[in-house]
């Protein structure tokens, strides 16, 4: 890997790109389980890492995968694409088996896109999911949708999360549970877009320029019986297209992650902790100093255990891109001496899940000569760190998407979207045992 191949990457990941495509309905909402097959991944893969088969392999162009543990079931959610429209997906791992795929929402006027996917999210026998649809005819004019389904019960029909009527970009959502509620950021653009005298929009493609309002980051909390809390305000100025990350912690305080954006075009990962009834405060910001007068397209990741969390982030600052880690404790944020984790070189998309209050795993994509790699790495609080795990080979090309991680009982799982020469995608589901990942003087018990 180059070090131009590096900055072509970066380069061409700080203008966003859409797949605006439509799909139809199929039918396949049988609640009927169904066996799978497991078998190795590839020769590249760490031996122990299992490529899973499942529902999500039933149709073709599938994409944007999400996984959600309860600590009793696994959901997989995916976007599943035709040519009239779009369906939202999911399958549940329940009793070792998988259920059959069924529909969450479907639309033929969705936004579907390789950073800004659906999202996914359970309480006990209460499950949430998001997905955009266009509201009129800009590039990025999309609105933010929730569903509901409790219990046995249908999906809910969806509403719109937030409560403006302007023409912007609502998206890049994060869903963390807590013990009577579901609560959630997400990026809004109601203020780049400049009104005529009129008071109606201006449509112009807005995405990145500068002179108008800037982006936003809002949240709002969901009861279990679908009703919006208050909408509150978490940042006035934040980067364009950045996942946002949110967890709750055993207090029931949130705790956001989200690319900031100063007047001088910082674009570093900030950290707020509330909650959207009660405001947010002890802002926390790690001190990359990156200088860039573009997105990035690269987002954070947290996660929390008991009084204490973790966060993971790329940065390109000083023309190094690397991934880092930090803990800090929940009731007063205080970040930790930042941990590299690449092998010197990064592409970014991390994930990560704390394993306990001072223990987690990260994941991310790095290049290695021509290719590039899914890196999997257990660390601690000290610094310590597991083996480094290649979970699979992949690109750094768009369509690729964002991986993501969850632990679910003593396994991690790892969703990422594989790519071919035709241009069709696929869901990829990997799985292997946590103990994988610890250095040889610590077993599962000790972490």
């Amino acid at each position: 890997m180059t070090w131009l191949r590096i900055i072509l990457i970066l380069f061409f990941g700080v203008v966003i790109s859409c797949q605006n495509q439509n799909t139809t309905k199929t039918e396949i909402e049988s609640n009927t389980t169904v066996n799978y097959p497991r078998y190795s991944n590839d020769t590249l893969a760490h031996q122990g890492v299992i490529l899973e088969k499942g529902p999500w392999q039933q149709a073709a162009n599938t994409t944007t995968p999400n996984l959600f543990s309860d600590g009793s079931k696994l959901y997989l959610s995916w976007i599943q694409r035709h040519d009239s429209g779009a369906q939202l997906m999911y399958c549940v791992w329940d009793q070792n088996r998988w259920s059959a795929p069924q529909v969450i929402a479907q639309g033929d006027d969705w936004f579907i896109n390789w950073a800004d996917f659906p999202q996914f999210s359970a309480v006990k026998d209460t499950l949430i999911a998001t997905f955009l649809q266009k509201s009129d005819v800009g590039t990025y004019t999309y609105d933010i949708y929730y569903t509901l389904k409790r219990g046995l019960s249908s999906w809910t029909q969806p509403k719109k999360l937030h409560r403006d009527t302007i023409k912007a970009e609502h998206g890049f959502v994060s869903i963390a549970p807590s013990q009577d509620e579901f609560l959630i950021s997400w990026l809004d653009g109601r203020n780049t877009v400049p009104m005529t005298q009129s008071g109606q929009t201006e449509f112009h493609d807005m995405h990145h320029q500068q002179g108008y309002s800037a982006m936003t980051l809002r949240s709002v909390s969901v009861d279990f019986q679908g009703v919006l809390g208050q909408e509150s305000l978490v940042d006035s100025m934040v980067c364009d297209c950045c996942q946002t990350a949110i967890t709750v912690d055993n207090q029931g305080r949130a705790h956001i992650a989200y690319r900031g954006r100063s007047q001088q075009e910082n674009r570093d990962i900030l950290l707020k902790s509330g909650h959207p009834d009660k405001g947010w405060d002890q802002t926390q910001r790690t001190q990359d100093g990156w200088l860039i007068s573009g997105c990035p397209v690269n987002g954070p990741s947290i996660d929390s255990v008991e009084d204490q969390l973790v966060l993971a982030w790329f940065s390109g600052a000083q023309d190094n891109p690397r991934v880092q880690v930090a803990f800090s404790p929940t009731h007063n944020l205080n970040l930790t001496p930042p941990t590299r984790m690449d092998s010197g070189a990064a592409i970014g998309r991390v994930d990560v899940v704390q394993l306990s209050s001072d223990t987690a795993v990260v994941t991310w994509i790095e290049p290695l000569g021509q290719e590039d790699l899914l890196r999997a790495q257990w660390f601690n609080n000290q610094g310590q760190k597991g083996p480094l795990l290649t979970i699979a080979k992949t690109s750094s090309d768009r369509a690729t998407g964002f991986p993501r991680l969850v632990r679910h009982r003593d396994f991690l799982y790892l969703a990422n979207t594989t790519t071919h020469s035709d241009k069709t995608t696929e869901i990829a589901l990997s799985s292997w045992p946590i103990s994988l990942m610890m250095p040889s003087e610590l077993t599962l018990g000790d972490e």
